[in-house]
């Protein structure tokens, strides 16, 4: 749960966009009575305040639950801002929780995000038998979220789904990726976690066609995997062995890692282009070294991050470059995928600048499998009719 105080939510789309994003469920405060009420059950959560927020009913509500669950905080404010009003004393009170971030006034997204993340982390603490007991226990699952594709005319077709893994816990709920992956790759599970994420995948994507669906799949590749020599190989066995060709299967990548030209990671996304896996730069930010890295490597799709979206959408200087950028990925052969896609502006705006594919709240957020049916369009249909 993420606790917000009501002056919060009304100042910062942010806020929302994370509580989508890492699966929270909001909870909302405009009294130090109702704080008091959402904090005395005992599951885990998050509390956003404002300098506003930062009182002595808030902190001896904060003081008294310290005991009895665990919770990260949150500050939008500046520490020495806080300091130098007369409120010090709570401000120091405040810095002897051991769970606390402080984002300042003017977050956005990416801060709170992280922050967001660090603070959840702190009261997940994963161990290695843990996340293996929960690969053994079948507690990890798939959430599939529809990509749209630009057809000739106006209309916009579902042709892929992206596979999103969630951790499914007994205890703590819903888990995002972010909180268990990073652990996953310290310990050496990836590998188990991939095969499983493209078996499942593979599973769903002949259960669709059974039913008259048909969707091309997605899937996030670790940097850590593409150091294994037999990658490509092992892949094509698992998808063949179902029946399926290795051409309905996207890898997506993200550029760390991969401007070495030497390094083993594209040896191993060649294996995989070779045997007709398509492989897509994930995470595309237009920097300069994302273009150096986009047109020296060979890749099938680019998907362009939210942030450059919104950047561009902002700034006429990063709407020409990104148009450029598209019109340089169609020389090379490339198509182009937008994702953070949430509002019909963006979605006109994408037209424009001739984008190929999108993803986002727009369309649909990921779902369960048995709802894709849902958003699938075996016709020619816009995006608001298969959302």
């Amino acid at each position: 749960m993420l606790l917000i105080s009501s002056e919060t939510i009304r100042a910062h789309r942010a806020l929302n966009d994370v509580v989508r994003e890492m699966s929270f469920t909001p909870g909302y405060f405009a009294s130090a009575g109702t704080f008091a009420e959402l904090m005395s059950g005992e599951s885990r959560r998050i509390v956003v305040l404002t300098e506003n927020d930062v009182s002595p009913e808030t902190l001896q509500t904060l003081e008294d639950a310290r005991d009895r669950t665990p919770f990260g905080i949150i500050v939008a404010s500046d520490r020495k801002t806080l300091r130098s009003s007369d409120r010090a004393e709570l401000t120091d009170r405040l810095a002897e929780f051991d769970n606390i971030e402080w984002v300042g006034r003017e977050f956005d997204f990416d801060t709170l995000y992280g922050s967001a993340c660090r603070s959840r982390r702190r009261m997940l603490k994963f161990s290695r038998q843990d996340i293996k007991d929960a690969i053994d226990g079948g507690q990890f699952v798939l959430r599939y979220q529809p990509k749209v594709e630009r057809n000739a005319g106006r209309e916009w077709l579902t042709r892929e789904a992206e596979a999103l893994i969630r951790w499914y816990h007994p205890e703590h709920g819903l888990i995002s990726p972010l909180e268990f992956l990073p652990e996953a790759e310290a310990f050496g599970l990836m590998t188990r976690l991939s095969e499983f994420v493209l078996r499942e995948t593979t599973r769903q994507q002949v259960t669709w066609r059974e039913q008259g669906i048909q969707l091309n799949s997605c899937i996030n590749l670790a940097s850590s995997q593409l150091v294994n020599p037999d990658l490509a190989e092992t892949y094509r066995v698992i998808v063949e062995q179902a029946g399926l060709e290795c051409a309905s299967f996207t890898f997506e990548v993200i550029e760390q890692d991969l401007s070495d030209p030497s390094a083993p990671h594209l040896a191993t996304i060649e294996a995989l282009r070779e045997r007709g896996f398509r492989i897509c730069l994930d995470d595309f930010r237009i920097a300069a070294a994302s273009l150096a890295t986009f047109e020296q490597l060979p890749f099938d799709e680019i998907k362009i991050h939210a942030s450059a979206l919104r950047d561009a959408q902002n700034d006429t200087v990063s709407m020409t470059v990104l148009a450029a950028v598209t019109g340089l990925a169609h020389n090379l052969g490339m198509s182009v995928c937008a994702e953070g896609v949430e509002d019909e502006a963006t979605f006109e705006f994408l037209k424009t600048i001739e984008c190929d594919k999108m993803q986002g709240f727009l369309i649909s957020e990921a779902v369960i499998p048995s709802i894709i049916r849902r958003v699938y369009s075996a016709g020619d249909n816009a995006p608001d009719e298969v959302a």
